[in-house]
């Protein structure tokens, strides 16, 4: 948007892979280290106070990250935790000859495999990888790899159940489709937290599986676990009862609102000019609804000046089922990157806000994922109709100029974004 100066804060799904790749080719030795407590608590933060994340039993073995005034840090359920470390025992073993540093590409060779926490079969099981996903084994140590899921996932396997990577593709990613609402949860428990509610007739990439609990990409840079029994594979008998795009969209009306125009040219990079971009990308959005038999209108289609209010009148006028207003990005920071999703109306807009934001995200992995946010935007604030807006990218950011401004990315941007407002009314008859 004009003159917008919001720094976001890098978030990377990648960071704890990372910390582990580095700590594993930089240190002479590989530290591991037995539990000797009858049972171990594993919290959240280096801490007694620390939220327990889990407990680990006395005799497996877990690797340390990191250590800090008498806490360990280790990988628990792919995630970054502490235990304390005068409940271990520590060994060293030489890297050269236990714990090979590599990163090479392998598929799984087993109909299921699952992915642990440590280098044991007692440890915590973290995922469950299908047979031919595609890893990245990070190190080995004895009959163990550690490797990184497709996802950013870290963990270990037994490396009997890998076999290298022949550079042919694996087979397709599958796709699950939610069949009745359905809780997404942060692990595969019914008493883990509640990531969101899914409603019957959304999609999910399939990630992995483990019991009765089916892994899906819930973003970009974060998966979800959804009970295995409200869940049918895209495609089925069972999803195909679930209504389509365009029964979903048909007699809807849409408002498309592309930012900026005329005199008001909205921010800019070094070639881009945000009022361009956003009039290219609104255009796209409007054929792939109205083509899915929405109603469709746009507060411009041309290089014109519309005021805010009048933006807002015209979906108001319309009565539109959905007001979705197209911008691009910029910040201070040139670093600073990536899609976002904001509502003002929590119980009016942000359940849309979050269907296209997933949506974007799926069909344009090359940008960042920023999620679904609070935003105090005019065109959002006095909209007595269901508004979303939509910022696809930083102008200010060379790397994000650079994709934003490509037919691919205006393409993918474009599909993510009806695909989104349609998987929306699916699930929201």
């Amino acid at each position: 948007m004009s003159k917008k100066h919001v720094m976001y804060t890098a978030v990377s799904s990648v960071l704890l892979s990372s910390s582990l790749l580095l700590h594993s080719i930089d240190a002479d030795a590989a530290e591991s280290a037995k539990v000797t407590a009858t049972s171990l608590n594993v919290r959240a933060t280096p801490s007694t106070s620390g939220a327990i994340v889990g407990k680990i039993t006395k005799g497996n073995t877990v690797d340390i990250v990191d250590e800090s005034k008498g806490w360990a840090k280790i990988t628990y359920s792919g995630k970054e935790a502490w235990i304390s470390s005068q409940y271990i025992n520590k060994t060293q073993t030489n890297s050269t000859s236990t714990a090979n540093s590599t990163s090479k590409s392998a598929v799984v060779n087993a109909s299921s495999l699952n992915v642990r926490s440590s280098a044991s079969t007692g440890a915590s099981i973290v995922t469950s990888l299908s047979r031919n996903s595609k890893v990245t084994v990070v190190k080995v140590s004895g009959s163990w790899s550690q490797i990184k899921t497709a996802s950013g996932q870290t963990g270990w396997v037994a490396s009997q159940y890998l076999k290298a990577d022949s550079g042919q593709s694996s087979q397709p990613a599958q796709s699950i489709q939610i069949t009745k609402a359905s809780n997404l949860r942060s692990q595969p428990s019914l008493s883990a937290g509640i990531i969101r509610v899914a409603k019957a007739g959304e999609r999910f990439k399939k990630v992995g599986e483990t019991n009765d609990w089916v892994q899906i990409q819930y973003s970009a840079s974060q998966t979800a676990w959804v009970s295995k029994g409200l869940t049918a594979a895209a495609g089925s008998t069972t999803s195909a009862s679930l209504p389509s795009s365009s029964a979903a969209l048909k007699d809807k009306i849409i408002v498309v609102d592309a930012g900026h125009g005329g005199y008001d040219p909205g921010t800019s990079g070094k070639s881009s000019i945000e009022k361009n971009l956003a009039l290219t990308t609104a255009k796209l959005v409007a054929s792939r609804l109205a083509n899915s038999g929405a109603n469709v209108f746009m507060t411009r289609s041309n290089d014109t000046f519309i005021s805010l209010s009048g933006r807002v009148n015209v979906s108001e006028a319309k009565h539109a089922d959905a007001f979705i207003s197209i911008h691009y990005n910029a910040s201070t920071s040139s670093s600073a990157n990536g899609i976002a999703s904001f509502y003002y109306s929590e119980a009016k807009d942000k359940e849309l806000a979050k269907y296209i934001q997933e949506s974007m995200a799926e069909n344009a992995p090359s940008m960042k994922d920023m999620g679904v946010r609070f935003g105090d935007y005019y065109v959002t604030r006095e909209n007595n109709q269901r508004a979303v807006l939509l910022e696809l990218g930083f102008l200010s950011n060379a790397h994000d100029e650079q994709i934003v401004s490509s037919n691919a990315y205006q393409q993918q941007i474009s599909t993510g974004i009806y695909q989104g407002i349609a998987r929306y009314f699916a699930a929201n008859k």
